[in-house]
């Protein structure tokens, strides 16, 4: 089955709405992109995030800034946006574009998510890699990760169950443990410390919440 990429857009201007789709669309035109002002609150923008379940989240770092096409205020910034979202799920696929980079780059804890506005068209005769296959890209990554270690967690909790499990092997089940939930939802996540022998029954349920998780890429 072809796996579905849904990538968000949120600024508040129109303009930048249609140079993004046009970006995608000669860079990714597979992409289900979904163009988006931000909502005036945070929690409704997530809320918003949380209903359509996008793969990817882009956004604009100020979206308070022009007023032609929104007229409220919106009481946020990109970057803090972002770090509620990896506060809800760690390492999820979410980007920052600026033209204001000193800025952006002093509000974020990772430099790496944030991208200047004038160097996302790149040319194709350059030798960099467009900003939507970077998108793509990390889309990947991050569910690699997920699917390596759901597999190997699996394996983990088959060597338990037949008695073969060593003491590094359930620090290891509780390292697998700790990452799989934390990209599910970090809020819930158990301590470390509170995991020496993670419940098989809770271990089992994580890895189908982590099965329902994937089956949203695909």
């Amino acid at each position: 089955m072809i796996m579905e990429y849904k990538i968000m857009f949120i600024d508040e201007e129109s303009t930048q709405h249609d140079e993004f789709e046009n970006h995608f669309e000669k860079y990714w035109p597979e992409a289900n992109v979904r163009c988006v002002f931000p909502s005036s609150t945070l929690n409704e923008m997530l809320e918003e995030i949380e209903q359509w379940q996008p793969n990817a989240i882009i956004v604009d770092f100020q979206l308070n800034d022009k007023k032609t096409d929104i007229k409220y205020n919106v009481c946020y910034n990109g970057v803090e946006l972002l770090k509620e979202i990896q506060l809800q799920k760690c390492d999820f696929p979410c980007f920052v574009i600026t033209s204001y980079d000193d800025d952006a780059v002093a509000d974020s804890d990772d430099v790496n998510f944030v991208y200047i506005k004038k160097n996302l068209h790149f040319s194709s005769d350059c030798g960099k890699v467009p900003f939507a296959q970077r998108v793509k890209s990390q889309i990947d990554k991050y569910l690699a990760r997920i699917k390596n270690a759901k597999a190997e967690l699996s394996i983990l909790l088959e060597k338990r169950k037949s008695g073969k499990a060593n003491v590094k092997d359930e620090e290891h089940i509780v390292e697998l443990d700790s990452f799989l939930e934390k990209t599910i939802d970090t809020t819930g996540a158990i301590p470390d410390e509170m995991k020496h022998l993670s419940n098989m029954d809770r271990l089992n349920s994580l890895i189908d919440k982590v099965d329902q998780l994937i089956g949203k890429f695909e």
